[in-house]
């Protein structure tokens, strides 16, 4: 029984690192990201929404001509959970010999939420600044 235990934390260990072999970081991502907008800039209004890959989703309008351009998305998943595993206490040896089979671990799906936004601040109709927040940011056209 400690045999299989140790097996299935070993097997559990080369998964979890085979796993991470070749992920990028999530502040590589995130600057990768920064970078894609950093290059919009100056863009016209027109070539802005060309980059971004459709309108926006909302647009402000504030008394000096400023406009605002929103863009949200969400790439929400649902992550899988894991199932518990069994282990049998009591019973006699290896066969149908009884015992009571508790379930240890596991968790359930799990809804995962990763909203982005990114605003456009325009003026004279180009793109002078942008500003964005949220853990869904990861590529500009969706």
């Amino acid at each position: 029984m400690v045999l299989t235990r140790n097996l299935a934390a070993i097997a559990f260990s080369i998964l979890a690192m085979a796993t991470l072999v070749g992920c990028e970081t999530r502040a590589e991502r995130e600057a990768a990201f920064d970078s894609q907008l950093r290059a919009m800039s100056g863009a016209s209004e027109a070539g802005l929404l060309r980059s971004m890959g459709r309108i926006p989703d909302n647009t402000y309008q504030l008394e000096d001509g400023t406009r605002i351009l929103q863009w949200k998305w969400d790439t929400s998943y649902i992550d899988p959970g894991m199932p518990p595993i069994y282990q049998r206490f009591g019973g006699w040896g290896w066969g149908w010999g009884g015992g009571l089979w508790i379930p240890m671990g596991g968790f359930p799906p799990t809804l995962v939420r990763q909203g982005c936004i990114v605003e456009w601040t325009m003026v004279g109709g180009a793109a002078q600044g942008y500003r964005w927040q949220g853990a869904g940011c990861q590529k500009v056209t969706p």
